[in-house]
């Protein structure tokens, strides 16, 4: 016999809690980067997603989105955000927590406990992963659109049947406690190098500071209010520090967390106006895991308030209203979703659609942003008077290996490793050339920032949008022409067709290209770069290696 669905509690529990606002996280993340609808990877994530939302207190449901994730996020490496590729070092240290938990932790006896027939379907879920698997190591002449269909059908079926029975998998709470902190302590980690990698003097300079241009940008939805002057641009740019620095430094110590989930609140839905679609989407990240940063008694009196709003929704009764709050969340998910792409079916895939279907997904996002974060603040200003510890203390554990990722992830500017995604987001960091941190200074472990590479002009343009773009990487840094040989050669190497390409390597202009399908100038350039340096490698388009750092995602 099933065990009831723990949702329908009236008390507090912190893992279905925060495996909620983390699958409608996902879905927000979804609505900002909709290249994912090409793919069955994207889609199965979706199907995890609302899996969990429906039935948040499963574990095996939680395990199955963060699996989910993982897959997406391997497939579309390195074209993602700072904040997706931070998102899927979490997933790891979550992940490290399910092995812990499964191995010896509640999870085992959990299993033990189901029926039978969920016992047989999880070798059905296991074969179809291993059929998707096998599909993947065909040669490419085998796999076409049909046999990767077919794949994509029984690993959906594997799921649905696993699931279909509503089975809740508990131990949710020992789960949660063996990767909580840790996460915690990958929150205070980000923040910290993202502070470090801004602490350049392009930066400061009122005239380049991507905070500076991000407070006119967002001052632009507001009629240009707030004062604009090279005063207010700097101050924006120490202001950001002090925000960034100071979210985590609240939120640990209790006697300022309350302070501290004011600040974090507001400072990222303030950003979150801003038109970029990964803003809004990394606003939505920090939301969810600001969860982990609550006390019991914060959660007690945040349930309290859920269960009077889903009374009201449901018209006295909470649980009709718990349904209904799901079903609105997934319709207005995929109604947005629909909106989106008609905009790209009936007008272009353009840059400017891409940006007028993001402001859409921002309003669906803002409508969230502020419930969650004024339930945070209420339940957080009910709950002051009795202060105490978070849950799920500090403990050794295998799990905090899942640390190394993050901690080296903002060590890779500094050992000419990637630039694109190392928590140098709008930071006016350039590690490139002579450099333009205040203390850092690069040591070429890896030697790739050293060959840098402008092109002068190419036929077609290979950094240029395509006609039908795939991922964020044409539209990041549009108009910067200066790149490491390393992806100047990922760019003639999966070109296709005829091409030329005009360039400067060492001060000496070069050529290169395919004519007749035949190539001309340097051939390295057309070799193929391997796969886990492809996967984890991604460089910014400079504009220049001289004078003032503009500023780039």
């Amino acid at each position: 016999m099933s065990q009831p669905d723990v949702d329908s509690n009236k008390t507090y529990r912190p893992f279905p809690a925060f495996s909620l606002v983390w699958g409608i996280s996902t879905l927000i993340h979804q609505l900002a980067f909709t290249f994912w609808t090409e793919s069955w990877q994207g889609w199965v994530l979706v199907a995890a997603a609302i899996a969990v939302i429906w039935k948040p207190s499963c574990t095996v449901r939680f395990v199955l989105l963060v699996l989910a994730a993982l897959v997406n996020l391997w497939n579309k490496l390195p074209f993602v955000p700072n904040h997706v590729l931070y998102e899927g070092m979490l997933h790891l240290i979550i992940l490290l927590g399910a092995i812990s938990f499964f191995w010896k932790g509640q999870g085992r006896r959990a299993l033990e406990g189901k029926s039978s027939s969920w016992k047989k379907n999880l070798p059905l879920l296991v074969g179809a992963i291993v059929l998707k698997s096998v599909y993947f190591l065909l040669p490419e002449s085998f796999q076409g659109h049909g046999l990767g269909a077919i794949t994509t059908l029984l690993l959906l079926f594997g799921i649905g049947r696993l699931l279909s029975r509503g089975e809740v998998i508990g131990g949710g709470e020992d789960f949660l406690s063996r990767f909580s902190p840790v996460i915690r302590a990958a929150v205070v980690i980000m923040y910290v190098w993202a502070v470090v990698q801004k602490l350049n003097w392009d930066y400061f300079n009122a005239d380049v500071t991507c905070a500076g241009q991000l407070h006119r940008e967002i001052n632009a939805y507001f009629g240009s209010i707030l004062p604009e002057a090279p005063w207010a641009l700097v101050g924006a740019a120490i202001g950001s520090l002090v925000f960034e620095l100071g979210i985590p430094l609240l939120l640990i110590y209790k006697r300022t967390r309350f302070i501290g989930f004011v600040v974090a609140v507001g400072f990222h839905l303030w950003l979150s106006i801003h038109p970029a679609a990964g803003i809004y989407s990394f606003s939505s990240l920090i939301l969810a895991f600001l969860l982990l940063f609550m006390p019991l008694s914060w959660g007690e009196e945040m349930q309290a308030l859920w269960n009077r709003q889903l009374a009201w929704l449901g018209k006295g009764e909470i649980d009709r209203g718990r349904k209904r709050a799901k079903w609105i969340v997934i319709g207005v998910f995929f109604v947005t979703l629909i909106t989106q792409g008609v905009l790209y079916l009936t007008i272009a895939r353009s840059y400017e659609v891409f940006d007028k279907a993001n402001r859409i997904g921002f309003f669906a996002f803002f409508a969230w942003g502020l419930w969650i974060g004024g339930c945070y603040l209420i339940a957080g200003w009910k709950a002051r008077p009795r202060s105490e510890d978070l849950p799920s203390k500090l403990k050794v554990s295998f799990v905090w290996i899942g640390l190394i990722p993050v901690l080296l992830n903002g060590v890779q500017p500094w050992i000419g490793g990637r630039t694109q995604t190392s928590f140098s987001m709008y930071s006016n960091l350039r590690s490139e050339g002579e450099g333009n941190h205040m203390f850092l200074e690069r040591i070429d472990l890896l030697d790739l920032q050293v060959d840098m590479v402008e092109v002068v002009q190419s036929a077609p343009n290979i950094l240029g949008p395509s006609d039908r773009p795939r991922g964020i990487q044409q539209f990041a840094n549009i108009g910067h022409r200066i790149i490491p040989w390393f992806e100047f050669r990922r760019l003639v190497s999966e070109m296709g067709g005829d091409f030329e390409v005009d360039y400067t390597r060492d001060g000496e202009l070069l050529k290169l290209g395919r004519k007749d399908g035949k190539i001309f100038g340097d051939e390295t350039a057309f070799v193929e770069i391997p796969l886990l340096q492809r996967k984890f490698l991604w460089f910014r388009r400079l504009e220049s290696l001289e004078g003032p750092m503009s500023c780039t995602h």
